[in-house]
């Protein structure tokens, strides 16, 4: 099972996944943002907002990045 960390529910931290996809998604449609970086933990999230996003127009706009190869590579 996918990590519950910390006090958090694993339905609030898919939640939050949910929500970066959001917040991705409205900062490139209001134009606040040329490109997007999502950043989490959670592979399938990742790649799904990715899909999502770039199937509503915005391709080569967004990317994801893993959080635990984001710690290996500064550290």
């Amino acid at each position: 099972m996918q990590g519950t960390t910390e006090n958090r529910s694993e339905d609030n931290i898919e939640k939050a996944d949910t929500a970066l996809g959001g917040v991705a998604a409205h900062l490139l449609e209001s134009g606040k943002a040329a490109s997007i970086c999502v950043l989490t933990t959670d592979d399938d999230a990742g790649n799904g907002v990715v899909t999502a996003i770039e199937a509503h127009g915005f391709d080569g706009q967004i990317t994801f990045k893993d959080g635990f190869e984001l710690i290996a590579e500064i550290t």
